[in-house]
């Protein structure tokens, strides 16, 4: 008896996270792009790995670079094996904005 009482509960719990879920997903608009992932040299001299989206489809991201600076201490060929993973796995970058009126 006592352990049913916690399952009904655990149930409610995850009927409003459904619902809370839902309701966010109504207020906002998602946009992607297809990408790739490439290790450059920043100037500084330290790898860093770059997005390749190819296509302009994000608008907040129009002209922008997004990219990513690694730990210290991580080697260029480190950082050619992290977007050779990266290149093999993501298929896209998304971006989910508020909607606005």
């Amino acid at each position: 008896m006592h352990g049913q009482m916690g399952l009904k509960s655990h149930r409610i719990c995850l009927q409003n996270l459904v619902l809370i879920y839902t309701s966010r997903m109504a207020e906002t608009r998602t946009e992607r792009s297809t990408c790739g992932f490439q290790a450059q040299t920043a100037p500084d001299g330290k790898p860093i790995v770059v997005v390749r989206r190819y296509q302009e489809t994000i608008s907040m991201l129009k002209g922008a670079t997004v990219g990513f600076d690694l730990l210290g201490g991580t080697s260029v060929e480190q950082a050619k094996k992290l977007t050779e993973l990266l290149n093999d796995r993501v298929i896209d970058i998304f971006l989910t904005m508020p909607e606005t009126e």
